[in-house]
């Protein structure tokens, strides 16, 4: 098995690289194990060597251990997710880490021996157009408060913790809500303004929102949560429930708030609206979004194990917002 670091030097504004590179150093030499490191250069860069990688060693194993935040593992995930060959191991070394949250004792993938020691798993991956999401997929309100925190993010003024908070204030004091129309193969359709829109493989972003709070990564299905538009005060008044994931347990005293699974929705808006997907932005106007399962096999580290997951996936069940 050959070990590759994909290192974001950019990632946690570079304060934990020299640490991190001989952690990585240290750790692949103790355990006695072939390693590499590439630091990444540019957008996009990670997902052409990655695949790249795998093209060029297509009968030996090759770890890809994502050494940034979500939009590192992002990166890793397009480049890695056709070639069977290939694993998933996580460093987080970014803002938000979401993905990670979904398995127990998360700091135990800041340890590069536990990963290097770890199990694999198979996980879904969620498919929009010719792009992969392993985490979340997010449309409207959450995704202007990402492109906000970006810019707060190069404040030294605002710790990096606090940095989505800032972002849902800022963002929340401006006018909000998009226009679009969703059709799962389920048979709902949402069609007219809304606040959000989520498509979640795992549970977690924005740095701990829990927005699929029933997600599990190996179930081949995608939960889908949509938020009709509404006032101020009364978004201001279920921001907590939403952020705990328990929205989802009361689902009749918020007639706003929609929740389901399914396998594929297809999404239209007149205009090109923001998608985000695992922190990385572009704008589209149409999307083919659909869950493609066991796509990718991802580490888990020693000592973790996985709370968004199946045991027996053939047995998950489509449910609808009814359930």
């Amino acid at each position: 098995m050959k070990h590759i670091f994909i290192v974001n030097p950019a990632a946690g504004k570079g304060k934990l690289l020299p640490s991190l590179l001989a952690k990585i150093t240290y750790d692949c030499q103790e355990a006695g194990v072939d390693y590499e490191i590439h630091h990444t250069t540019t957008v996009g860069d990670g997902t052409k060597f990655v695949a790249e990688k795998c093209r060029e060693n297509p009968d030996e194993t090759l770890r890809f251990y994502a050494c940034g935040g979500d939009g590192t593992v992002n990166e890793v995930v397009n480049g890695m997710v056709s070639f069977p060959n290939a694993e998933l191991a996580v460093v987080p070394v970014g803002t938000g880490n979401d993905f990670i949250k979904s398995f127990s004792h998360s700091e135990n993938f800041s340890d590069i021996s536990n990963l290097i020691a770890g199990h694999t798993m198979r996980s879904d991956v969620i498919k929009y157009n010719k792009r992969y999401s392993v985490n979340i997929l997010n449309i409207g309100f959450d995704c202007a408060v990402v492109q906000k925190v970006e810019q707060i993010k190069r404040s030294a003024l605002v710790p990096q913790s606090m940095s989505y908070t800032f972002g849902v204030v800022s963002t929340l004091m401006k006018n909000y809500g998009d226009r679009f129309r969703l059709t799962t193969d389920t048979g709902e359709t949402f069609d007219g303004e809304f606040l959000l829109c989520i498509f979640a493989n795992a549970s977690y972003y924005g740095g701990g929102y829990k927005a699929g709070p029933l997600a599990a990564i190996n179930d081949g299905l995608m939960d889908v949560c949509v938020v009709d538009k509404v006032p101020r005060s009364k978004f201001i008044a279920m921001i907590e429930k939403f952020k705990n994931g328990t929205m989802v347990n009361e689902m009749e005293k918020y007639p706003f708030y929609h929740y389901m699974k399914c396998k594929k929705v297809t999404f239209d808006s007149e205009r090109p609206i923001g998608v985000c997907a695992d922190g990385e932005i572009s704008p589209a106007r149409h999307l083919e979004i659909e869950v493609i399962p066991n796509a990718l096999t991802v580490v888990v580290p020693k000592g973790s194990k996985c709370l968004a997951s199946l045991k027996k996936p053939k047995q998950a069940k489509q449910t609808d917002q009814n359930n």
